[in-house]
């Protein structure tokens, strides 16, 4: 029969092994997890308009390494967007035709996660001599069915205003971990996800 001692001491190396294991299984869980603003280079995202997305980097851009959206029609690439990736996401410019436009400020994408129905953010910049505010608000939950999948996404109503008197609005329903499941245009077109790459 074993001492009492040798027992305790045994079952705290047990409980203390089992600990580390379960710790070092969650951390593999987070670790193995995307970001809940997608951000690793080599997502893609394809769309119903014929517009496919790629993130790439990161890239010597505007003086500091920044990750590269680049959207393609037709397999050929019409631009690019470049971005920081941290609690939130940033736009620090845009790129077409070989000319890289700077945001000074950068604009404000998404702020830090998690984002809840009634969150608001904004921002202002300058390109050219045009001031561009970009103002957001997640109006709610929607279930959203495409042919990527079905999706619990965030409803986000996304309005651009320019000081030389341009507005668009744009509704965006966007799934952490994922990205934009759906775009809905001002004019009421419908544009689904329809395969992503992870």
């Amino acid at each position: 029969m074993r001492h009492p001692r040798a027992v305790r001491r045994a079952a705290r190396r047990t409980g203390a092994a089992l600990l580390t294991v379960g710790v070092a299984w969650l951390l593999g869980v987070a670790l193995a997890q995307p970001g809940y603003y997608p951000s690793e280079a080599g997502m893609s995202w394809t769309y119903a308009n014929g517009e496919t997305q790629t993130l790439s980097g990161p890239r010597e851009v505007l003086g500091a390494p920044r990750m590269v959206l680049t959207h393609y029609f037709g397999g050929v690439p019409v631009s690019e967007e470049i971005l920081e990736f941290g609690a939130g996401v940033e736009s620090h410019g845009t790129a077409a035709g070989g000319e890289v436009m700077a945001y000074t400020p950068p604009l404000t994408v998404y702020p830090p996660d998690p984002l809840q129905p009634g969150d608001t953010w904004q921002s202002t910049t300058t390109v050219g001599g045009v001031d561009i505010t970009l103002s957001s608000e997640v109006l709610g939950l929607s279930g959203v069915r495409t042919p990527a999948g079905r999706f619990n996404a965030l409803r986000i109503r996304q309005t651009t205003l320019t000081s030389s008197g341009g507005r668009t609005v744009l509704e965006l329903f966007f799934v952490p971990t994922v990205g934009v499941v759906r775009f809905v245009t001002q004019d009421g077109t419908q544009i689904d996800l329809i395969e992503r790459t992870f």
